[in-house]
């Protein structure tokens, strides 16, 4: 039986720290516009989203501990978000510069070129310009294209 298909990304939430911050940083750094927010008794949440339909959304919970993200922990390791390819990371990393935001540089890694940076709670953020003809990339399309059939 072959398995359902997705149509592609939905959202992702991040647990912040400081909402203000965070949301100031996602706007400025980012390019995102908040479209909305929430609140319930046990949690704030703050939806954004970029030109392109990502949806990132930021939320503080009643019952956070206060610790920076680590990647170590059981849960997120990183975020990566598509970039149109080389010329369009090169663009982000002038950007990155010229607000002062640290990040890698450009690096060569699996799929394509990427840049790393994190965010205000030390949440691992990667700006990846996939290569769609490297044969890791084309691989893993036709090996899930395999897969529903």
């Amino acid at each position: 039986m072959a398995n359902p298909r997705l149509s592609g990304f939905g959202h992702i939430d991040l647990t912040v720290r400081d909402s203000e911050r965070s949301l100031c940083w996602w706007q400025e750094v980012m390019g995102f516009a908040e479209i909305g927010s929430r609140e319930r008794p046990e949690f704030k949440l703050w939806t954004m989203m970029d030109s392109s339909g990502v949806v990132v959304s930021i939320m503080t919970h009643s019952a956070c501990d206060g610790e920076p993200f680590d990647e170590r922990r059981v849960g997120l390791d990183h975020f990566a978000l598509l970039v149109a390819g080389r010329d369009e990371l090169e663009g982000w990393v002038r950007h990155l510069d010229a607000l002062g935001v640290e990040h890698s540089g450009i690096q060569e890694e699996l799929g394509g070129p990427l840049v790393v940076l994190r965010d205000p709670d030390n949440i691992q953020l990667e700006l990846h310009a996939v290569n769609p003809a490297d044969p890791i990339v084309t691989d893993a399309i036709a090996s899930a294209q395999g897969s529903r059939s």
